[in-house]
């Protein structure tokens, strides 16, 4: 029996990150944005198996030094990194770094805007 790719289940996360709309973009790419903000996109073609999102500095850096893993192509230089394929890592780091890609986004946003994602 085939091994489930990890790329439906990071979906489904992406989907209940607060205020989280999705979008295709650019014909084939599944966007998850909060407000006009992307945190985290992937390819809608289903043999692909990539994720990419905004990380800080400190993660990038760290991220980037692994095989499968690199700067994002046309955004890397804005914190974005790309892992080629979702199946070779770990689904509950990569939760993780979705959902802290989320916060950098929604810290970027005015104090309101804010409040209203976290209900504060």
């Amino acid at each position: 029996m085939a091994k489930r790719s990890l790329k439906a289940g990071l979906i489904l996360h992406s989907r209940k990150m607060p205020a989280a709309t999705e979008d295709i973009k650019w014909g084939d790419h599944l966007v998850f944005s909060v407000e006009t903000k992307m945190f985290v996109l992937f390819d809608v073609d289903d043999a692909s198996r990539a994720v990419r999102f905004k990380c800080d500095e400190e993660d990038f850096d760290r991220l980037c030094e692994r095989e499968g893993v690199a700067p994002s192509a046309y955004v890397g230089r804005y914190g974005w990194v790309e892992f080629e394929d979702v199946d070779e890592h770990d689904l509950n780091e990569l939760k993780r770094l979705i959902t802290k890609s989320h916060r950098i986004v929604v810290s970027k946003l005015s104090m309101r805007k804010q409040r209203e994602v976290f209900g504060g």
